[in-house]
């Protein structure tokens, strides 16, 4: 039996709370692009500010319309589109013109031969191929958004062609779609994808139907090798009314997938993985690219206040079982079943790039899977109960989560491994985030439990503030205080002005109480991006053994 869920449940419910405040105020550009070559018209050129998340696509016709914030008025919008050379213009100079032309030259590239040799050449298959007995499906991006999502690939250093690639989609539609295909070149040491490095415009018209839609590309002789970030960027239809794309995710697993709203928005990384694939024929000796499993957990409880059992998965240092005498600090992570495998492998490459000197052991505390996670966390990782504008079927569960966490879940890992006592994390994502910020006031009135504390973008508004008001008033000393430390993040672009208030607010009153703390908002980011890169600068920040330093 297979369960489709969608994760807007989790993801849209959030955001609605929130409303960008990013483009109250704004200047609109109206504009069309064109070639150099024969002034034609040069449709699904790229038009943003690189990284800003302000963007937008030419039409057919090359005409185009963008709405720039008043805080980017001294910004370079950019033109791209494969084969043709980028432009950059002053944001200032277009809002003088009535109708901007630009004018984009072609690109003239040496294309080095390349050769594929090989005894024998087979088909592989590169990504997420396969999905599992419960389909969850993304609901992060509207139906006349410029939306661009990507998969990273590991061809090795063998030379691939790549013949298709392959999207799940989880909806109908009575007519067709348009499509881009891009490739991008992956940094792995920065973890981000770079310069584009296919320069042809590949577009793709397909209808939207339920089941694998696949791209052929296998006439674009499309050479490429090395870490690759494989994207489809989703056309918006402008002229007509039409459904909303739905396509599948899949949770765990420590494959990367990336995400941008506009053109040349920032790249982000989501909480799940996209099923995309590609298929390539390369040398029978070039390394296979194995399914992207999902860690199993290495232990379940049962909890007394619930029948449904909790997972914890383990992943150990690398030296764990050599170094028989040292004891290792313990990152507690939260929702487990989406974050574990992405947090345990980022440790792992912390460690082999020595960028941490106190490798922890990373648990992950989830649930019997991520259907079922999505419906309990909102009851146990909420304190008190919700009101009715919160909107939770089931909450106020904190208080007995926490003391689980405390007699269940520390005593099982420090009954097992070699944990240093005195060196705690735990981390946490949007109600997550809520949750450290709790268990952050209990430690204040009870037992020292935590030592450091990671909250990512948490939901302050739950509860009309409760947490603010609570920790606002909290008695903090220097005996309580001294050895807690906390990061708390928020998005930039996630926030409406109360939102960025409470924040605000809130690190403000902890300042005031403990210089233990460090807050900071992620440009150019909005909720669902905020989780990974606090994780990650959180570990990086308490496992190199450093003071926080208040900023």
């Amino acid at each position: 039996m297979t369960i489709l869920k969608s994760v807007s449940l989790w993801i849209i419910a959030i955001l609605s709370l929130t409303i960008s405040n990013y483009g109250f105020s704004q200047t609109q550009i109206i504009g069309k692009t064109i070639s150099t070559k024969n002034n034609t018209p040069l449709p699904y050129v790229n038009i943003g500010i690189k990284e800003k998340n302000v963007g937008t696509i030419s039409k057919e016709d090359g005409s185009f319309i963008i709405d720039i914030p008043i805080v980017n008025q001294d910004d370079t919008l950019t033109f791209s589109i494969a084969g043709y050379r980028e432009a950059y213009l002053s944001v200032k100079d277009l809002v003088t013109e009535k109708n901007a032309i630009i004018k984009l030259a072609e690109k003239t590239t040496q294309l080095d031969e390349v050769i594929i040799t090989g005894r024998k050449m087979v088909e592989k298959k590169y990504g997420i191929k396969r999905r599992g007995a419960i389909h969850f499906t993304d609901g992060m991006f509207k139906k006349d958004d410029i939306f661009e999502i990507g998969q990273v690939i590991n061809l090795g250093n063998t030379v691939a062609k790549i013949n298709s690639l392959n999207l799940h989609i989880n909806s109908f539609r009575s007519d067709s779609a348009d499509f881009r295909i891009n490739f991008y070149r992956f940094d792995v040491d920065e973890n981000v994808p770079k310069e584009r490095i296919i320069e042809k415009s590949i577009l793709q018209r397909h209808p939207v139907k339920e089941g694998w839609l696949t791209f052929d590309l296998s006439d674009h002789n499309i050479l490429i090798k090395g870490d690759v970030l494989v994207s489809l960027e989703f056309i918006p239809e402008t002229e007509k009314e039409v459904n909303q794309i739905v396509y599948e995710v899949k949770l765990g697993g420590s494959s990367k997938s990336f995400f941008r709203k506009t053109s040349l928005g920032q790249w982000m990384r989501p909480p799940h993985h996209y099923c995309l694939y590609v298929t390539a024929l390369t040398d029978k000796n070039a390394p296979d690219e194995p399914d992207d499993e999902e860690t199993t957990p290495t232990f379940t409880l049962k909890p007394e206040f619930s029948e449904e059992p909790i997972s914890l998965f383990v992943r150990l240092p690398k030296n764990y079982s050599r170094n028989t005498n040292q004891t290792y600090p313990v990152v507690y992570l939260l929702d487990g079943n989406v974050y574990f495998d992405q947090i345990a492998n980022s440790v792992d490459n912390f460690t082999k790039k020595k960028k941490i000197s106190n490798t922890p052991i990373i648990v992950g505390i989830g649930y019997e899977n991520a259907y079922i996670m999505d419906s309990l966390r909102n009851r146990d990782y909420t304190y008190p109960d919700a009101i009715p504008a919160d909107s939770f079927k089931v909450s106020g569960g904190g208080d007995k989560f926490y003391r689980f966490i405390r007699t269940g879940v520390i005593k099982q890992i420090d009954s097992v491994y070699r944990t240093d006592r005195t060196n705690r994390t735990i981390m946490g994502h949007s109600l997550g985030g809520y949750f450290v910020l709790y268990a952050l006031t209990r430690q204040v009135t009870g037992p020292p439990v935590f030592k450091n504390f990671v909250a990512a973008s948490p939901s302050l508004y739950y509860h009309n503030n409760y947490l603010t008001k609570e920790l606002g008033n909290f008695p903090f000393s220097k005996n309580n205080s001294e050895n807690i430390q906390l990061y708390m993040t928020i998005g930039e672009l996630e926030v409406s002005e109360n939102q960025s208030n409470n924040f605000k607010d809130l690190s403000q009153k902890l300042t005031d109480k403990t210089a233990n703390i460090q807050t900071e908002v992620y440009s150019n980011l909005e909720h669902m991006g905020t989780a990974i890169p606090t994780f990650e600068n959180g570990i990086l920040l308490f496992m190199n053994k450093k003071n926080l330093i208040h900023k």
